[in-house]
């Protein structure tokens, strides 16, 4: 046989091929000469300097930002804005809320019982952009920060510094004035705005760089539903705690359990079919690791957990370790249960870990426990209590465990 690959496979070396969806010309290409002349570029700059000015002018603001792209696989994203002019805001975003409330900013998670609380002061755009790590993505929230040196970023969703107004076009029977963007690297906005408020209707954006193949680019519409009130926000924006658990950072809210928690309770049969429940357990400090097949950082984490699993019986202590199959993919249907037992089964015969796996055949062990994502590692108390938690990979895990099992073993009650 030649060294030709199979049908369907290309050549070592070979172009990527581009699907369709990402091969749409850059904006520009449709643009005429005289919309992207000096004076037009020059209108262009003043058209977006301008924009902070019109956004400041809002006594108070509603609406939501809808992104659609290709890459979304036809999910569109939809952000919710509600700010006033004195600062308060609420921000939705998928997962998220953010309410700032004058110098205190509430997070929640879905599905977490609990928010955090922190004091942040300056502008809105500065007290949650801190809060989240880096300037949000909203458009109208970089506008109005005031600065007008934002206000090309703002339009590529504060990603892009170094994109600059190149083209103006002036629209005609009721339509919006276009303004055109470009950066170095190829990538092109088209922004829309209302020439009667001044506020943009639609970006239209055509990334591209370096290291996207030859011909690609990723196209992005963001468009604007929103409502401007002259006299204020008709209801004031305002966060009501409902019973839940306060936290004063975004690790301990990002994670699904406190210190002390009762953990959830399970009953899940090993690879041989024994069931196992944490009642059972109880008197012992039990060390759960949940993983699937197809996560690389599970890998990497099960040799550490077997480590930590031969320490643990060498040690004679009360402690149980298991693993914990999750968020298997297998095809669903009334074999799906059986079929994920034997996947799991036969990966784990071949491994020889020294500790058993628990199957999660139904997903309800992942469901109690709020897994977004694994591996997740919890460590659990003699009486039932949560005694620590790891979120993703930790090369440290050997030596983290031990100091863990050793504080939940000297819980009291």
């Amino acid at each position: 046989m030649s060294g030709a690959p199979m049908s369907g496979e290309p050549m070592p070396g070979a172009p990527m091929e581009i699907p369709p969806e990402f091969k749409a010309p850059a904006p520009s290409t449709t643009w005429s000469a005289d919309e992207k002349s000096a004076a037009s570029a020059a209108k262009a700059v003043e058209s977006v300097k301008a924009l902070p000015a019109k956004y400041a002018s809002i006594p108070a603001i509603e609406e939501t930002m809808i992104i659609r792209s290709p890459q979304f696989q036809g999910k569109d994203q939809r952000v919710q804005l509600i700010t006033s002019k004195g600062g308060d805001a609420k921000i939705m975003m998928p997962g998220i809320t953010l309410t700032r409330l004058k110098d205190q900013v509430y997070v929640e998670m879905d599905g977490r019982p609990k928010y955090a609380q922190l004091k942040q002061e300056g502008t809105t755009l500065k007290a949650l952009s801190e809060v989240m790590g880096g300037k949000l993505p909203l458009p109208t929230l970089i506008f109005l920060g005031g600065d007008p040196a934002d206000a090309a970023a703002a339009l590529t969703l504060g990603q892009n510094p170094t994109i600059v107004p190149a083209g103006f076009r002036a629209g005609a029977d009721g339509k919006p004035d276009q303004i055109l963007l470009v950066d170095p690297q190829g990538t092109e906005v088209v922004a829309s705005v209302d020439p009667k408020t001044g506020l943009v209707t639609a970006i239209e954006m055509s990334l591209t760089n370096a290291q996207f193949p030859p011909g690609m680019r990723l196209p992005m519409t963001i468009t604007f539903d929103r409502k401007v009130f002259d006299a204020g926000l008709p209801t004031p924006i305002a966060f009501d705690p409902a019973g839940r658990k306060m936290t004063a950072s975004l690790d301990a809210l990002d994670q699904p359990f406190d210190v002390g928690d009762t953990a959830p309770d399970f009953a899940l049969q090993t690879t041989d079919g024994a069931t196992v429940t944490l009642a059972d357990l109880k008197g012992k400090v039990v060390v759960l690791d949940f993983w699937a097949t197809w996560c690389k950082p599970c890998m990497m984490g099960l040799p550490l957990l077997d480590t930590f699993a031969k320490w643990a019986k060498e040690s004679g202590k009360p402690i149980s370790v298991y693993a914990v199959n999750v968020m298997e993919r297998v095809a669903p249907g009334p074999n799906a249960a059986a079929e994920r037992t034997k996947l799991v089964s036969e990966f784990w015969k071949g491994k020889a870990f020294s500790f058993p796996t628990l199957i999660d055949t139904n997903d309800k062990a992942g469901k109690d426990f709020q897994l977004t994502g694994i591996p997740f590692t919890v460590v659990i108390s003699p009486t039932g209590k949560i005694a620590s938690v790891h979120m993703g990979f930790d090369e440290a895990a050997v030596d983290n465990l031990k100091k863990d099992v050793e504080t939940a073993l000297a819980i009291k009650g």
